[in-house]
């Protein structure tokens, strides 16, 4: 970042006349230009360091304060500015890893054009007379433009550090340029930059990063223009599909019911005017000035423009008499994007994001194409509706390596305008021929997606950011439903496969959502304890499909709209009822999760593998996530998390229910994103996810291995059963070389609402008591903890202080919290406990008494436990072991699952790795050692299929099977031959062969 090294004023400069309020941007203008090296505002006066003929500072127009840099010329003509540059070398590589890609030098400028013409201006970087590097910006255009250009990257030749010079050469037309924000060099995410009309030979690797689905517009515009979809006369079918699909659009997708206020609109349009226009512009302004130049250059967000433009095309739909009026405001903003640069051939620097901040502008065009034809502006706008979609994105295929990165992105923000610009063009033929296209493409989209690009799973689950994030899941159905719904029920509806994977990744978040929230563990980077799915997608499939449909009943709030209440009646018109709380156990294991419910309380267990990172860590969100899928176990049985004991104000982030980990304070805690974006680690262990038997119990294991970059020494074998009401989690292996911080597995910690009772004694508060050995204990949930006999425990009840998340500022809390201890720097550490969902002090204490499971092992290689109510028997197997039966070996690291059914043995397992590359990722090893040095994003396995595994399980007599596997009798026993894949646990039932 660069630095103000030099406080005093230069002196030199010719300042034009003090306008009202233009002492501050003197200032700042004057310090900004004694940075090393300097910022150019050109607000009040041309710098001393630029020499050239034709130069003033010009009111005319501006992207910076009120004035800029009026550039007279004749053609050829030369701006040279002294000073220096300042330019470093970095370690980043083109394609490189998204994660940890840092920081590089980059030169940054505005420029505005009043004359499109075929030729360019010209910037040359070097030493004095001598030109080291160079690049060319054309000016094909009318408006402002920018350039953001990486010095190492973009520019031809080669930069070097002691450069000092730069040249702003002329096109050869005389004419008037005007120039603003020149910064000579700022530090810049290297994916930021993106090419267009412009700068059309930049930043080419961008169109294979995962961003590329907003920074690929130059891609996709030539792609639009090459390809074109077969266009012929529709059928008679294809005609009437179009006209109930444009009839669903516009009446039940894009109209509202409004009362204009036309006076308000006016006030809020003319508020814009004047001002620039920013998404992401601001990110390069250097950290020491940052808040006063946004505050002096008071840009508008583009978001507000485009949700603005959507409020007047609606009151322009709903009010008739007032179209004249509202028409004006809408081209009024129309206009003021285009000078901005919001336009075709225009990406301004950088336009990540840019779904969500023209949403608006995409739902708005089509209400309004009358008003733009009578303006002469359709097809101007059109072309800008193409370009800010990336339409041509349609014909790129799925063969190149970010094919579906950031698909819920996509879902969310753009298919709405991809639709609208399918609709938009000027013949019916076109627009069948084009929404064909449109079609194909998403019935791609939504098939299950393979290794960990995004996308939805084959167990349900779906990815953004190459990882389970049902938040991103939550808002790409939301965005994508409405108009799955609109191009239903015709020749534009989706394939049948498709809607069967959209439906199942829906349904399925009401199975690992609580009654609606997500449990912490499945929260990201969002771990704030409120976010949850939406009904809204629900709402909109309804109709298409009753189990939606009964979900939708289900899941209707305390007061439903309008709208909600008569699409309720329908639905119960037509038979449709709402569905009882899904009942279950789900292994998920492209989340490395487990899903267990019953009635209205569910049981979540989460970890992470080889595969699956553990977090995600953003600067500004979940400083604290370390710890969040290190086996944590999480109850929601009282509605939210709020009421099932989860506070965000006051956690100690170090003790997340279930996990076993190292009590660090929390500046220690905190993620460390030296020279990186974020934080995604992965852990060298192959083992960690789940299985299920009968779909009603289930098994959660792991082997645990924190990442090198913190304690790469920590390990630990977990494993947590889960029968009916009871949950048993065992530990074995607990290790780690850190002697400074207590290891600790973590029983609960939850916000103080009632009373805790240990061995039928109520606890005050405050308490501690760090060296316990209780039998049991009750927390003020009912939730109730057995702890095996020996093992020490630490029991909290105060006020807690911790920090937020994502600002850091501090929080309190009142907290019961306990904990098993494993001491510091432990070896073999273990632990034993076990969980009943809403429970009494009478009850734990039966439990206490008679233990109804059985520990049959417990060491590193397996944890077997047997439950007696349901008979069933899990098993934990670590590494290929022999067993006692009537499971006798297993060859494979994996989970089992059984039960007697009579005479029959009802057998289920699960081959939790999923088993995307074979050995090691040797990238991520050095000397044999594991480093981790790279994130998912970079894996080269990230889109490789699940390899199916031959999983061989000897169990104890002659046995035929029903199911999916072989098997093969060999004296007193058989052997079972599973083909496993994708983690899917597989259930067979064997029967006597004598």
């Amino acid at each position: 970042m660069a630095n103000i090294s030099r406080r005093t004023v230069l002196k030199g400069a010719v300042l034009l006349p003090a306008l009202p309020g233009t002492a501050l941007s003197a200032d700042l203008e004057q310090r900004a230009m004694a940075m090393d090296p300097p910022v150019f505002l050109l607000e009040t006066a041309v710098p001393p360091h630029f020499t050239g003929e034709g130069l003033t500072i010009s009111d005319k127009t501006s992207v910076c304060g009120t004035r800029s840099l009026r550039w007279d010329h004749q053609g050829r003509a030369v701006i040279t500015v002294r000073a220096p540059l300042r330019w470093a070398a970095d370690p980043y590589k083109p394609g490189d890893d998204q994660a940890w890609q840092g920081l590089v030098d980059a030169f940054c400028v505005w420029i505005h054009n009043e004359t499109p013409v075929d030729d360019v201006v010209r910037f040359e970087f070097g030493r004095g007379d001598r030109t080291d590097l160079w690049f060319e910006f054309h000016l094909n255009y009318t408006g402002w433009r920018t350039a953001w250009v990486r010095y190492a990257y973009d520019m031809r030749g080669r930069p070097r550090p002691d450069m000092d010079t730069l040249r702003i050469v002329a096109p050869r037309r005389t004419g008037s340029l005007h120039l603003d924000q020149l910064m000579l060099n700022v530090p810049l995410r290297p994916d930021a930059p993106c090419r267009d009309y412009q700068l059309p030979e930049i930043a080419a690797e961008g169109d294979e990063y995962d961003n590329q689905h907003w920074q690929a517009l130059y891609l996709f515009d030539r792609l639009l223009a090459e390809h074109r979809p077969q266009v012929r006369p529709p059928t008679s079918e294809e005609s009437a599909a179009l006209r109930a699909l444009v009839a669903r659009y516009h009446d039940e997708y894009l109209i509202a019911q409004v009362r204009p206020d036309v006076p308000a609109l006016t006030a809020q349009t003319e508020a814009l005017m004047g001002r620039p226009v920013h998404a992401y512009q601001s990110q390069i302004y250097p950290v020491e000035i940052a808040a006063e130049l946004r505050s002096f250059v008071n840009p508008v967000t583009l978001r507000s423009c485009t949700d603005l433009m959507k409020t007047i095309a609606q009151a322009h739909q709903a009010s008739p008499p007032d179209r004249p009026a509202l028409a004006a405001l809408y081209l009024k903003i129309v206009a003021h994007l285009r000078e901005q640069g919001w336009t075709r051939g225009s990406c301004q620097g950088t336009i990540h994001h840019l779904g969500y901040d023209v949403r608006g502008y995409y739902d708005s065009v089509y209400l309004m194409r009358d008003a733009l034809r009578e303006a002469g502006l359709f097809e101007q706008v059109r072309a800008d509706l193409d370009w800010l979609t990336g339409l041509g994105r349609i014909f790129r295929g799925w063969k190149h390596r970010m094919a579906h990165g950031s698909i819920m992105d996509i879902f969310n923000t753009t298919f709405r305008g991809l639709l609208a610009a399918v609709l938009l063009r000027d013949t019916e033929a076109e627009q069948v021929a084009y929404l064909k296209a449109l079609r194909d493409w998403l019935n791609t989209a939504l098939l299950p997606t393979d290794g960990i690009q995004d996308g939805i799973k084959v167990d349900g689950t779906a990815f953004h950011h190459v990882g389970f994030f049902p938040d991103y899941v939550r808002d790409g159905f939301a965005g994508l439903a409405p108009l799955v719904y609109v191009m239903s029920g015709g020749a534009f509806a989706i394939s049948t496969e498709a809607f069967g994977w959209l439906k199942k990744a829906l349904l399925m978040q009401r199975v690992y959502a609580g009654r609606t929230q997500w449990p912490i563990s499945l929260s990201g980077r969002n771990p704030i304890g409120t976010t949850a799915l939406s009904i809204v997608p629900f709402q909109w499939l309804a109709p298409l499909d009753d189990a939606i449909g009964a979900a939708f009943l289900r899941l209707l709030p305390a007061s439903p709209t309008p709208q909600q209440k008569e699409l309720a009646a329908k639905l119960a018109a037509r038979g449709v009822v709402a569905e009882p709380s899904p009942t279950g156990n789900w292994a998920l294991n492209y989340a490395a999760l487990t899903v267990h419910r019953r009635g209205d309380w569910q049981v979540t267990v989460r970890g992470h593998n080889r595969y699956l990172w553990s977090t995600e860590i953003y600067v500004g969100a979940n400083w604290y996530g370390r710890y969040n899928t290190y086996g944590q176990i999480q109850v929601v049985h009282r509605g939210t998390n709020l009421d099932s004991g989860y506070s965000h104000a006051g956690y100690d982030w170090n003790r997340r229910p279930g996990t076993t980990t190292i009590h660090k304070p929390l500046d220690a805690l905190k993620g460390d994103l030296t020279g990186a974006i974020e934080e995604m680690l992965l852990t060298d262990s192959r083992f960690g996810g789940s299985c299920a038997i009968d779909g009603r119990h289930g098994l959660f294991a792991m082997d645990l291995h924190e990442h090198p970059k913190y304690e790469g020494t920590h390990r630990a074998r977990k494993s947590v059963f889960l029968f009916d009401d009871r949950i048993v989690a065992l530990g074995t292996g607990i290790s780690n070389a850190d002697g400074t911080h207590e290891t600790e597995t973590t029983l609960f910690q939850t916000r103080r609402t009632g009373a805790v009772v240990m061995d039928g004694e109520q606890v005050p508060f405050p308490y501690d008591n760090r060296d316990l050995r209780p039998r049991w204990l009750l927390d003020d949930k009912n939730i109730g903890y057995y702890l095996a006999p020996g093992q020490r425990a630490g029991l909290t009840r105060s006020t807690q202080a911790s920090r937020h998340n994502a600002t850091e500022a501090p929080t309190s809390g009142d907290f019961s919290t306990a904990w098993i201890s494993h001491g510091r720097a432990p070896r073999a550490g273990s632990y034993e406990y076990a969980m009943v969902v809403e429970t009494t002090a009478e009850r734990m204490a039966a439990f206490a008494a008679d233990v109804p499971y059985e520990v049959v092992r417990a060491d590193d290689l397996a944890h077997v436990v047997t439950d007696r109510a349901t008979g069933i028997t899990g098993y934990a197997v670590f590494e290929r072991v022999r067993l006692a039966g009537p499971v006798l070996e297993v060859d494979t690291p994996s989970l089992l699952m059984t039960r007697r059914d009579g005479d029959d043995l009802v057998l289920a397992v699960a081959d939790p790795d999923l088993r995307l590359y074979n050995g090691i990722d040797h990238d991520q090893y050095e000397r044999g050692r594991y480093v981790g040095h790279y994130s998912p994003w970079s894996r080269p396995w990230l889109t490789r299929p699940s390899h199916p595994h031959l999983l061989r399980v000897t169990v104890q007599g002659r046995w035929r099977a029903q199911g999916p596997c072989r098997a093969r009798i060999t004296g007193g026993r058989t052997v079972l031959e599973f083909e496993t894949v994708h983690g899917t646990s597989l259930q067979v039932r064997l029967s006597s062969a004598d």
